[in-house]
């Protein structure tokens, strides 16, 4: 039961911030947003054997971004995008060691979808970026390479673990797009919903899957 306790906290945390985020109510959304990371890296850590630094340092980075991304103002928003892209940049390199003899298809199979987004939202944002482009831009190509990463995993080891990353990668990816569609083209009132539940089911699955290669690693180990 104690390995589940950080989960059933994450889960609470995660659904008071929903509703924080709902009735448009700061203070419990002040109250909740900075544990949504710090109880998913409590979760990991009393379920693995062997810590993944680069892992949790992603996980830290998103805490700050988290955090950042409370204040109001373009400075504070420049940071918070700062601190997600190097907790991207993380994830990234935790991934790429993952990649052995990857052939050059794959990885241009791979780009393929990444890049539709990529193409595809800059070009419904660009007019409303204002001095805010090169900062997207850059985070977008940081997110799209991700995207790629893990793709290009999958496609050359396909199996269910493999596949849970593309998806909380994929999700990572739809839950920025919707923040930068809400905050550079037209405001919605479903997005802040939409942006928050994706987020944290995308850091959920990434975890998930740290932890399940973790155990697979295991397995091969002590098989051999």
């Amino acid at each position: 039961m104690s390995k589940k306790i950080p989960l059933v906290l994450f889960l609470m945390v995660c659904i008071l911030d929903l509703v924080g985020v709902y009735f448009e109510h700061n203070t419990i959304i002040f109250m909740a947003k900075p544990f949504l990371m710090i109880t998913l890296i409590w979760y990991y850590i009393v379920n693995t054997k062997t810590v993944n630094k680069l892992f949790v340092a992603g996980l830290f980075f998103s805490f700050l971004g988290d955090v950042l991304l409370l204040g109001t103002g373009e400075l504070y928003f420049i940071l918070g995008l700062l601190f997600f892209l190097i907790a991207h940049v993380f994830y990234i390199i935790m991934v790429i060691k993952l990649l052995k003899n990857t052939k050059m298809t794959q990885v241009l199979l791979a780009s393929i979808p990444y890049l539709i987004i990529f193409t595809s939202l800059l070009t419904i944002l660009y007019s409303g970026l204002g001095e805010m482009k090169i900062p997207v831009i850059v985070y977008a190509i940081t997110i799209t390479v991700l995207g790629i990463s893990s793709l290009s995993l999958y496609l050359q080891n396909k199996n269910k673990t493999h596949l849970i990353l593309v998806f909380g990668v994929l999700i990572f990816i739809i839950s920025d797009s919707v923040l930068a569609l809400n905050m550079f083209y037209k405001e919605q009132s479903i997005y802040p919903l939409l942006i928050i539940s994706t987020y944290v089911i995308a850091q959920y699955l990434i975890c998930r899957f740290v932890l399940l290669n973790e155990i697979k690693n295991i397995k091969i180990n002590g098989d051999s």
